[in-house]
């Protein structure tokens, strides 16, 4: 089987195989752009982070981010995806590491993105792989979103933040079991599952965490771990 490698996405036509790819998880009803080809090229032009996975000339994902400077200048990590078919051989991680040396590279301090609370595979892998600290919780955070995948639904979104640091001890991963003094929120197991099943139910859970981490956070609580069994594990920061 051949090497997956991560490489930009330079020319339009190699854009236009990302913008596909994301098109065809995000779908739009009657069609339609997530980013329209042209601001995608105005972004690669001027700097941004467009890459993709491939195996031999197959894409098996693609990441999108460009430049922030909200609380000092880093790499936004806006989108990343990876074809189902491709979701159990690690492409996910390797284009997040890839990013991770983008960044070290231009000697940019930390990478953000967002994900929703209730997805439990991010935030599993966020927290308990990458080691990203939980900054901010955003009810509704981009409005309403036509695709198939969030309509009908709330986007709220935790903040994650990863620093970018050319250290080569392992990464400080998040808590996997809580400690005596933690809270816990936990979530679905399967969000999107249950959403389809019934969407007043999808919705009753958000709400339900969107109460508990905005209570929490404004408690001084703060995300130290996932947990598979236990959701989010909180803890009080210290003064």
């Amino acid at each position: 089987m051949e090497q997956i490698f991560i490489r930009e996405l330079g020319t339009i036509a190699d854009q236009d195989r990302g913008l596909d790819l994301f098109d065809s998880i995000w779908p739009i009803p009657g069609g339609g752009r997530e980013i329209p080809q042209n601001l995608m090229q105005a972004f690669v032009h001027n700097g941004a982070y467009f890459t993709g996975a491939f195996r031999g000339d197959e894409i098996l994902g693609a990441t999108f981010g460009f430049i922030g400077t909200t609380g000092g200048v880093h790499l936004h990590s806006h989108m990343s995806a990876v074809l189902p078919k491709s979701r159990d051989l690690g492409v996910g991680a390797l284009m997040k590491h890839h990013q991770y040396a983008w960044a070290l590279e231009r000697d940019i301090p930390f990478i953000t993105w967002t994900f929703d609370p209730l997805v439990k595979k991010n935030a599993s892998f966020n927290i308990s792989k990458l080691g990203v600290e939980i900054t901010d919780y955003y009810p509704d955070f981009y409005g309403s979103m036509p695709d198939l995948v969030n309509a009908g639904d709330a986007s709220d979104r935790l903040m994650a933040q990863w620093h970018v640091t050319a250290e080569t001890s392992a990464p400080k991963v998040g808590l996997t079991i809580p400690p005596i003094d933690a809270i816990t929120i936990a979530i679905p197991e399967d969000i999107v599952h249950l959403r389809v099943g019934s969407n007043d139910e999808a919705m009753s859970e958000r709400l339900r965490v969107r109460t508990q981490f905005l209570e929490a956070f404004s408690n001084g609580y703060k995300v130290v771990g996932f947990s598979p069994d236990d959701g989010y594990i909180l803890t009080k920061e210290l003064a």
